[in-house]
C-alpha cells in the first residue's frame, strides 16, 4: 500500500441532496434559537449522557439513559460492571470530543483518532492495545478488513485527506464519509465503531453545521440499528475494498441525520415554550428565581437531586434540601427514594397550574 490521498467512491444522488437540504433548514432553525446559556449547557450535558449510553447500547451495553446520566451525576471514574465502566469511558471521550470541537488549531488526525479510541476503552486489558492500531487480523461478522500490515499506510492516506480534501465537501457527507472509512480500516483491536460514531461527532461538531453540539446521532443509530448495520454492509461488502461504493451508506447516514436534526428541533422549540412558561409564571406562584432554574434542569433531565441542584443554583447543601422540599410540598416535584438516593420528579405545568387553582 502507498501512502497517497484517500479517495471515496460515491454519488450525491437526488436523496441524498434532498436530504441535506433538510439539514440545511433544519441547522438554521437550531442556530437561530434562543437559549440561555445556561440552559445550553445542561442540553449539552443531557445530550452527552445520551450519546455515550447510545454508543455502548449498540455494542451490548444493557444501561439505558437514566442508568448512564446516574452515573454521570456521581462523576464516577470506576464501574462496578463492566457496562458501567464502558459508559463511564464513553462519557470521557465526549467529553473529550466536545472539548476538540472548540479547538480549531488542532487537526482532526491519526493522533485524535487514536486518542478517541483510547478513551472509549480505556480499561480493556493490555492486549487490546487501546489507541494502538492492531496487529494481527480481526473480523467483524462476515467482514475482512484489510491486513494489519496495511492499516498504518491506509491511515495516513485517510488522516490526509481529513486535513487537506475533506473540508471542500458538505459536512454531512464529510463526517458520514469518515465514518464509514474508519469502520472499513477496522484499525483497531476493539472499539472501532464507538471511534467511529465519535469521530463523526466530532467532525460535525467542528464544521459551520454543528447544531450548537446538540446531536446525538448516536441515539438514533441506536433505535434505527438493523438499518444501520445493513447500510454499513451494502457498501462495504464482505472484504475491504479501497475502491467501495459509499453511495447507499451516505443515503442512509443523510437520512439518520435529518431524523436526528428533526428530533432535535421539535426537542428544542418545546425546551423553549416550557421556558418561556415557566419563567412566566413562576414568579407568580412565588417561585424564586433559583427555583424556576432547579424545575427547568428537572423538566430537561427528568429528575433532579440535591446535588444536581446545588450545581445548578450554586446554593449550598442546606439550602437546597429547603429549597427542594418546597417545591415538593407546593406540588412542583414528586419524591422518590430516601435520603442520599432521593430524586426528585418534575410534575408537568398544566397539572401544577390545575392544582393551585383549586386551593
Amino acid at each position: 500500500m502507498n501512502d497517497s490521498i484517500f479517495s471515496p467512491n460515491y454519488t450525491i444522488t437526488p436523496r441524498i441532496q434532498a436530504q441535506i437540504d433538510e439539514l440545511e433548514r433544519n441547522h438554521w432553525l437550531i442556530e437561530n434559537l434562543l437559549l440561555m446559556p445556561k440552559h445550553e449547557d445542561w442540553l449539552h450535558r443531557d445530550v452527552r449522557v445520551s450519546r455515550a449510553a447510545s454508543t455502548t447500547s449498540i455494542e451490548g451495553s444493557a444501561l439505558d439513559e437514566a442508568a448512564v446520566g446516574r452515573l454521570a451525576a456521581r462523576a464516577m471514574r470506576k464501574g462496578e460492571s463492566e457496562d458501567e465502566q464502558d459508559n463511564i469511558n464513553a462519557l470521557q471521550a465526549y467529553e473529550f470530543i466536545d472539548f476538540l470541537s472548540g479547538q480549531a488549531d488542532i487537526p482532526v488526525d491519526e493522533l485524535v483518532i487514536r486518542q478517541i479510541n483510547r478513551y472509549f476503552i480505556a480499561t480493556a486489558t493490555s492486549t487490546l492495545t487501546p489507541g494502538s492500531y492492531r496487529k494481527g487480523q480481526n473480523f467483524v461478522g462476515d467482514y475482512e478488513p484489510p491486513d494489519q500490515g496495511d492499516v498504518p499506510s491506509l491511515m495516513r492516506s485517510f488522516a490526509l485527506w481529513l486535513r487537506q480534501e475533506g473540508d471542500a465537501l458538505h459536512p454531512a457527507i464529510k463526517s458520514g464519509l469518515a465514518h464509514l472509512h474508519l469502520l472499513a480500516l477496522h484499525p483497531f483491536w476493539d472499539g472501532n465503531g464507538r471511534t467511529s460514531r465519535g469521530l463523526e461527532t466530532l467532525l460535525l461538531q467542528r464544521s459551520t453545521f454543528s447544531f450548537r453540539k446538540l446531536l446525538s446521532l448516536e441515539s438514533t443509530l441506536l433505535r434505527t440499528k438493523d438499518e444501520y448495520f445493513s447500510a454499513i454492509n451494502t457498501s462495504l461488502g464482505n472484504r475491504f475494498n479501497g475502491g467501495y461504493d459509499a453511495t447507499p451508506w451516505l443515503e442512509f447516514s443523510t437520512s439518520a441525520l435529518v431524523v436526528c436534526s428533526n428530533a432535535l428541533v421539535e426537542q428544542t422549540t418545546l425546551w423553549h415554550g416550557k421556558m418561556r412558561e415557566l419563567y412566566s409564571y413562576g414568579p407568580e406562584a412565588g417561585l424564586s428565581g433559583r427555583q424556576i432554574d432547579g424545575l427547568m434542569y428537572a423538566n430537561q433531565m427528568g429528575q433532579i437531586t440535591r446535588g444536581g441542584y446545588m450545581e445548578v443554583t450554586g446554593v449550598s447543601m442546606a439550602t437546597a434540601s429547603r429549597d427542594l422540599a418546597e417545591l415538593a410540598a407546593k406540588g412542583w416535584l414528586t419524591i422518590e427514594g430516601r435520603t442520599r438516593d432521593r430524586v426528585y420528579r418534575p410534575v408537568p405545568l398544566e397539572e401544577v397550574k390545575g392544582s393551585l387553582t383549586l386551593r
